[in-house]
């Protein structure tokens, strides 16, 4: 863990006073409030041959949550970027009011994975997406971020300018790309791990099938797996950062080749059945990417940007195989190639999008403008409990002979989950999670142990801004205290701690004042972005502040 919120010592009862608000302009915010009461789907609808059908109306289309099936409360047909029928239904939630002709915008987030992708190869595929820059419609949008393996960067907001947007991906181009190392990483296993296998095992594992691991075998896995689970998860980060854009959302999800399944990838030897049961694969591995794209009603199109290729097996001398070798290698070698198409079509399946692969990376974003043109947009109202469950949904055309593309679940977040994917956009895009201030004093460190120490914080609490309701003793505040690091090397930790309090006071406070709760955070000794977030239960006020921290 690479920090810690030690037990703080809440001085609810004295009012002290605050330091001065740190002057100039709060920048805007990412993690907007996600007030959804109506589940939006965009549903395409194919006949056999993959051709769009259009003209279908609210009753060719049933929506099954959990398997039961529920009323169709909203429909609008989009043909072509453009309202063509709003199908007598009222906008309800986060659904807008749409007229016959009105044009529909879209969001597109850009998600760059520096971290698997060849720098060849990505510098093609953003070539092309800067060359197809004028696809966009006059009401679209689009965010760029970066991920090289440590930190999200965020290279724009959401921007309607294509002259902002070359300029992002012109600064993406200049970045470095880190595929090259992935690959060597590969190479280097295969070359150590499997060709120099003595004879004796050699023998024995082309006669038997393996279901064991041998340690190397298993430190390969081990490494590969925690790498596709960063990039998921930067992928998932990003998501959340920019939950609320108007319009529909979609995603481009350029990848540098992620395994179906790191055991087999390794193992890399089709006669050969490992299990690993405590390694995930499948949707098991990519499931908070896909469940973070369907609860916040993003679309993703995952793009092969070619990170790896099969390479012969060298020794460590750099002498190809000989031809008898080289075709017993390919015999019995896994189509490592596949796997990482599979990764993309599982996505891509699950969020309603689709896989763009082998060379579609290079129209790329004109693929996917034309994709989501055209579709029906549905709603249904769920029984909204707030206790963050998954929930299957699947929607069915009633016409026989036809398919239809959809995300598949939706979550029922709260708002506690809210404010923390708030919180982590703040601290991944450099933005406060909304633009109350909340005032924090920052103690001299203590040493603690080799390379760590204890880092004291006072959070001040605005009492007059809360939301007090009365009870059998006076009157009481609910509220929820986040502390959030990000290190200098892209650490942080997997989940924000929530830090549950009560305030109570006789009498609502009526002029300013302050309670103050105090804390420890147990760090490393080097420098951190720092957010706070208190989170007013009952008002829905939040709070926050962020700074950065160098106790070196």
């Amino acid at each position: 863990m690479l920090a810690a919120l030690l037990a703080g010592a809440p001085a609810l009862g004295q009012q002290r006073d605050a330091p001065a608000a740190q002057p100039g302009e709060r920048p805007g915010t990412f993690g907007e409030v996600l007030e959804v009461r109506v589940v939006n789907l965009e549903v395409v609808v194919t006949d056999k041959h993959g051709v769009r059908i259009s003209g279908l109306g609210p009753q060719d289309f049933a929506i099954l949550v959990d398997g039961r099936e529920v009323p169709v409360e909203y429909f609008t047909e989009i043909l072509g970027g453009r309202v063509l029928d709003a199908g007598g239904t009222k906008a309800a939630g986060t659904l807008p009011v749409l007229a016959p002709g009105e044009a529909v915008g879209t969001s597109y987030l850009v998600f760059i994975d520096e971290y698997f992708s060849r720098p060849e190869d990505l510098d093609r595929v953003l070539v092309a997406l800067h060359d197809q820059l004028p696809n966009l419609g006059p009401g679209d949008r689009m965010a760029i971020v970066a991920y090289d393996g440590k930190t999200l960067s965020m290279l724009t907001t959401w921007s309607q300018s294509v002259e902002t947007l070359e300029r992002a991906i012109k600064r993406a181009r200049r970045r470095p790309a880190h595929g090259r190392l992935r690959e060597a990483e590969l190479r280097s296993y295969d070359v150590i791990g499997r060709a120099g296998l003595d004879d004796q095992f050699r023998l024995r594992a082309e006669e038997l099938i393996d279901t064991e691991f041998d340690p190397e075998e298993t430190r390969q896995v081990e490494l590969l797996t925690g790498q596709v689970e960063r990039v998921v998860q930067a992928a998932s980060a990003a998501l959340r950062g920019f939950g609320g854009p108007p319009g529909r959302k979609v995603m481009l999800l350029f990848s540098g080749g992620w395994p179906y399944d790191p055991t087999t990838w390794v193992a890399n030897d089709i006669r050969r059945t490992v299990q690993e049961g405590t390694i995930a694969f499948g949707y098991h591995l990519y499931r908070p990417l896909i469940d973070t794209a369907n609860r916040l009603s993003y679309t993703v199109y995952p793009i092969e940007v070619k990170a790896f290729a099969d390479q012969p097996i060298n020794d460590p001398s750099g002498v190809t195989p000989s031809a008898p070798e080289r075709l017993r290698q390919l015999e019995n070698v896994l189509d490592r190639e596949a796997e990482e198409e599979s990764s993309l079509a599982l996505i891509a399946r699950r969020t309603g999008g689709k896989a763009l692969l082998n060379d579609a990376g290079n129209h790329a974003f004109e693929r996917v403008v034309e994709d989501t043109r055209s579709y029906y947009w549905l709603g249904f109202t769920p029984s909204w409990q707030g206790d963050d469950r998954s929930h299957d949904v699947r929607v069915q055309v009633r016409r026989a002979g036809l398919e239809v593309r959809a995300r598949r679940g939706y979550s029922d977040l709260s708002r506690t989950t809210e404010v923390s994917m708030m919180t982590e956009s703040a601290l991944l895009f450099g933005s406060p999670p909304s633009d109350r201030p909340l005032a924090v004093e920052l103690g001299d460190g203590k040493k603690s142990g080799l390379g760590r120490m204890i880092l004291p914080i006072t959070v001040f609490i605005p009492l007059n801004e809360l939301t007090f309701l009365p009870g059998a003793e006076g009157y009481r505040a609910q509220i929820e205290l986040r502390i959030a690091l990000l290190d200098e090397r892209g650490n942080s930790l997997e989940e924000i701690p929530v830090v549950p309090l009560e305030l109570r006071v006789a009498e609502p406070p009526k002029v300013a004042g302050f309670a103050s709760y105090d804390a420890g955070i147990k760090m490393r000794r080097r420098k951190h972005d720092l957010v706070v977030s208190l989170y007013d239960k009952v008002g829905g006020t939040v709070f926050s502040t962020r700074m950065e921290v160098d106790p070196r």
